[in-house]
């Protein structure tokens, strides 16, 4: 059973602003460079995090809104934000799926790193079409799990283990589906991977020891196969290290 976000995010809010997996990447200069070439009049950052998606696209962006579904991570978003100088801003608590916009309202629209929680992937593709202006776009990036079944099962086996908020996260080809079903026409897809340090990932969402464990122990015990494929690192007395996984970045555009 998933468990609600706002439970698991309302404990470890704060350690998503200094997350490295969140504070850096290459998905952030992706961001950054299509709201400069854009220069929206108003950015929308769904399911916005620390802020770090936004912080990337307001010095090019006019107006810009965070959307979160939980009240601390608005608040670690507002005070990250307000430090970094960026003023024009607004702060709203609601649903990925259901979101306080007219039509037609926003420019810009970014999420990272979020979908894997959300309840239904063609609802939120379908607000946001509902929010774009023509030509408005979307850049949306997310964990993206082998298309070998047994491979993509594990990695959300582990990922739901360490994060009971986790929904799932889907295949390339699936993500290309639903961006199609949501008649959102796609300009450009990329992937990049991204090592994770086990102790701070695992410890990101606050869980008991014995769930930690558990986590590590599915590492340790994954199939060869599996521990090539996810480059999981152990030291010499067998404890995990790293694990890397693959990122997408998807662009596009409301027609």
């Amino acid at each position: 059973m998933t468990e609600d976000p706002r439970k698991t995010f309302s404990k470890s809010a704060e350690r998503y602003l200094d997350s490295a997996d969140h504070r850096t990447g290459a998905d952030l200069v992706v961001i950054s460079e299509t709201a400069h070439a854009m220069l929206p009049g108003v950015t929308l950052d769904i399911a916005t995090g620390a802020g770090h998606a936004l912080r990337a696209a307001a010095p090019y962006s006019g107006y810009c809104l965070a959307v979160d579904l939980t009240a601390e991570m608005l608040k670690v978003a507002r005070e990250h934000l307000t430090r970094a100088g960026l003023n024009q801003m607004g702060y709203v608590q609601a649903r990925a799926d259901r979101l306080p916009l007219s039509d037609g309202s926003v420019n810009l629209v970014t999420c990272r790193i979020a979908c894997h929680h959300f309840s239904s992937i063609p609802d939120f593709l379908s607000e946001v079409r509902r929010v774009l202006a023509p030509r408005g776009r979307i850049v949306m990036v997310d964990s993206i799990v082998p298309s070998d079944e047994k491979a993509g099962e594990f990695l959300n086996r582990v990922e739901k283990l360490r994060d009971p908020s986790h929904v799932r996260s889907f295949t390339m080809r699936q993500w290309l589906e639903f961006f199609n079903i949501g008649k959102l026409p796609i300009a450009s897809v990329s992937t990049f991977e991204r090592t994770h340090s086990f102790t701070e990932w695992s410890r990101r969402v606050s869980q008991k020891e014995k769930d930690l464990k558990e986590v590590e122990r599915s590492f340790q015990e994954a199939p060869v196969n599996l521990k090539k494929l996810f480059r999981i690192e152990q030291d010499s007395n067998g404890a995990v290290i790293s694990y890397t996984d693959e990122k997408v970045i998807i662009i596009a555009e409301r027609r």
